[in-house]
C-alpha cells in the first residue's frame, strides 16, 4: 500500500520502513499460544496480547535503529516517526500505551529515537468510542468469512461522498453509501492483490482483534494520551498525530472528531481521572480515501 512512497522519500530526507503485521506474508505467523489471550475473550487476556505486541514492535524499532545507525531524534527530525494505518493503529497505540512494560534498555533507547506516533484512519471502537447508530455494522457479522471479506474489501476501498469532513457535524458525513468514483486497488492483478490481502488472516487473527472488548481499547487509548502520570514519566515529549482521508468511511472521520472533543473533556468517555496528557493534533484531509497513500501518493508524502 505504501510502496509508491518509497521512491519519493530519499529526496525528502526520509526513509520508509514497512513493518507488516504478523500473519500477513512474509511475516511470521502467530502460534496458537500467541493468540490464546485474544481468543480467551477476557480483558486480561486481550490486554496481555496487546502488551506483547507493544514489546515486539518497540524491540524491533530499537534494534533497527541501532543496526542501521539511525540518528537520534532532534525535535521532529532524525529518529523515528511510528505510523499506524487502519487496524495497524491498534499496534502503534499499544506501543505508547504500554511504555511502562518495556525492558529498561529498550525503553531508554526508544526514548532517543521515537519522536512522533501517527494514526491514519483509526476506527472509533479502536480508541474506545462506540460506533454511532447511523453506521451499519452488518458486514462485520456476516458468518461466511469469504463473503465478509469481500464486503469489507468493497467498503474499505470505496470513496465516500461526504459533504464536509472538517465541520465536525455528523450529518455532513456519509457512513454507508459509496460514491461512483472507482474504488482503490481496482487496477491490481489477482497476484498483486494476493500480496496485499489475506481472507484467511482476516477471518482468523484479525477477527479476534476486531472483536476485542471495547473497554480494552478504551483503557489503551486512555493510557496512550489521557494519563498524565504515564506521559510525564515515559517519553514526555512524544508527539501524537491523527489523520483521516477526505473520502474515507464516515465512521473513521467521525472517530477523530469525537476524539478531538475528548481532548477538551475526556472524562465522559475515558473516566474521572482522564486528562489530556500529550501533544495531540489532528489532520482532516480533504482528498483521498482510506488508500490515500496508494491513490494520492505525492500528496501523502508531502503531508
Amino acid at each position: 500500500v505504501f510502496r509508491k512512497l518509497s521512491p519519493l522519500a530519499a529526496v525528502r530526507r526520509l526513509r520508509i520502513v514497512s513493518l507488516y503485521r504478523r500473519d500477513y506474508n512474509p511475516t511470521t505467523s502467530f502460534r496458537d499460544a500467541d493468540l490464546a489471550g485474544l481468543a480467551s475473550g477476557t480483558v486480561e487476556g486481550q490486554e496481555d496480547f496487546l502488551r506483547s505486541q507493544a514489546v515486539d514492535i518497540a524491540t524491533f524499532l530499537v534494534t533497527f535503529a541501532r543496526e542501521q545507525r539511525i540518528p537520534p531524534a532532534h525535535g521532529a527530525s532524525g529518529g523515528i516517526a511510528l505510523m499506524g494505518w487502519s487496524l495497524g493503529c491498534l499496534h502503534t497505540h499499544a506501543v505508547v500505551a504500554y511504555l511502562d512494560v518495556l525492558p529498561s534498555k529498550i525503553l531508554s533507547d526508544l526514548g532517543k529515537y521515537l519522536h512522533t506516533m501517527v494514526c491514519h484512519d483509526v476506527g472509533a471502537v479502536h480508541i474506545g468510542i462506540p460506533n454511532p447508530p447511523v453506521y451499519n455494522i452488518d458486514l462485520w457479522f456476516e458468518p461466511d468469512v469469504e463473503k465478509r471479506f469481500n464486503l469489507f474489501y468493497e467498503w474499505v476501498t470505496a470513496y465516500f461522498p461526504h459533504k464536509n469532513v472538517t465541520s465536525g457535524n455528523i450529518d455532513d458525513l456519509e457512513f454507508n453509501k459509496f460514491s461512483n468514483q472507482t474504488h482503490s486497488m481496482h487496477e491490481l492483478s489477482s497476484e498483486e492483490l494476493a500480496e496485499l490481502t489475506s481472507a484467511k488472516t482476516f477471518g482468523a487473527s484479525d477477527t479476534l482483534l476486531l472483536y476485542t472488548q471495547l473497554d480494552v481499547f478504551k483503557a489503551m487509548a486512555r493510557r496512550a494520551i489521557f494519563d498524565t502520570a504515564l506521559a510525564e514519566k515515559f517519553l514526555p515529549n512524544l508527539r501524537v498525530r491523527y489523520m483521516c482521508g477526505g473520502a474515507s468511511p464516515g465512521v473513521l472521520v467521525w472517530a477523530l472528531h469525537e476524539l478531538r472533543k475528548c481532548l477538551v473533556d475526556p472524562k465522559p468517555i475515558y473516566g474521572p481521572d482522564a486528562e489530556k496528557a500529550r501533544d495531540v493534533k489532528f489532520n482532516f484531509q480533504t482528498g483521498g480515501n482510506h488508500f490515500v497513500a496508494l491513490d494520492h501518493y505525492i500528496a501523502t508524502i508531502n503531508l
